[in-house]
Parts: C-alpha cells; sequence; structure tokens
C-alpha cells in the first residue's frame, strides 16, 4: 500500500508539473489512466475503485465546469475492468493491449464529448482525439509495463 502511494503522489506531481510538456495541440496527456488500469486489473476491485475516484476529483478540482466527470469515467473504466478481471483471469493479460486502446479512446471520447456540452466551441476535432489517444495509449504501455517491473523488483527484494 506504500509503494501504491508514493507512485500515486510521484504521478500527480509529474502530471501538474511536468506532462503539459508531452502533450500534443496544446493539451496535457493524462498520466493517470494508466495507474487507474494497472491497480484495477491487477489488486482487488476496491483499491481501483478508490484510486480511480480519487484520481478523478484531483483532475475535476482543475475543471470546475465539469466537476465529476473525470471521477465518473475513472469509476466506469475501473468497474468493467474488474468485472473483465473476474470473467476472464489469466486471458485478459493477452487483451492487455487492445484494452489500455479501447480505455483511451472511451475516456477522450467522452470527456471530449460531455466538454463539448459544458464548454460550448472548445472541443477537438475527432481525428485529434483518435490521435491522441493512441498517443496516450504509447505511453500507458510504458507506464504500465514500469508499474510492473516495480512489483516484480518488489517482490524479488522481499524473498531474500
Amino acid at each position: 500500500m506504500i509503494v501504491l502511494i508514493l507512485i500515486t503522489i510521484f504521478t500527480i506531481y509529474f502530471q501538474y508539473f511536468f506532462a503539459a510538456s508531452f502533450g500534443l495541440w496544446n493539451t496535457v496527456p493524462n498520466l493517470f489512466l494508466p495507474l487507474i488500469f494497472y491497480y484495477s486489473i491487477t489488486r482487488e476491485n476496491v483499491t481501483g475503485f478508490v484510486l480511480a475516484f480519487f484520481l478523478g476529483i484531483i483532475i475535476d478540482l482543475n475543471q470546475p465546469s465539469s466537476f465529476g466527470i473525470s471521477s465518473l469515467l475513472f469509476l466506469i473504466i475501473a468497474f468493467f475492468l474488474g468485472k473483465l478481471k473476474a470473467l476472464l483471469a489469466r486471458q485478459l493479460i493477452g487483451l492487455g493491449f487492445i484494452l489500455v486502446i479501447i480505455m483511451n479512446l472511451f475516456y477522450f471520447l467522452l470527456s471530449s464529448a460531455i466538454f463539448l456540452v459544458f464548454n460550448t466551441g472548445n472541443t477537438l476535432a475527432i481525428g485529434k482525439i483518435l490521435i491522441l489517444s493512441l498517443y496516450n495509449s504509447a505511453y500507458s504501455f510504458v507506464i504500465i509495463l514500469l508499474l510492473y517491473l516495480a512489483d516484480h523488483l518488489k517482490l524479488s527484494f522481499t524473498q531474500k
């Protein structure tokens, strides 16, 4: 649990101070999605839900016009990943690549549609949303791989 808290604090710090320099078309990539994905798949459902809600609230505090939307979308993602984990068990790892892309598409398409409703005229074109989803998916894979390696390195240190 301490590792999860430290990783979450580091990700929040990196999201708000450095992620904007990695964005495309004046957007900020979402570094919280890979955390929610990884912990919803590898831990019990409660961990994924709590993390999704907490990280969603952090994003929503910076976007008061659509407050609660990120939390809702993150909770939906954590819920469906938890259900898929229960249904597919070990086969879920093979579907991980596709699930990360679907998760990013779901988040960016729905958040853009909701942003269009609350803030007329400030939304991105569908092509840019698709490219941003694939871009976000690419570094989501890297973050998920780093989380996986950190978990397994931690296990190897505790076995000695």
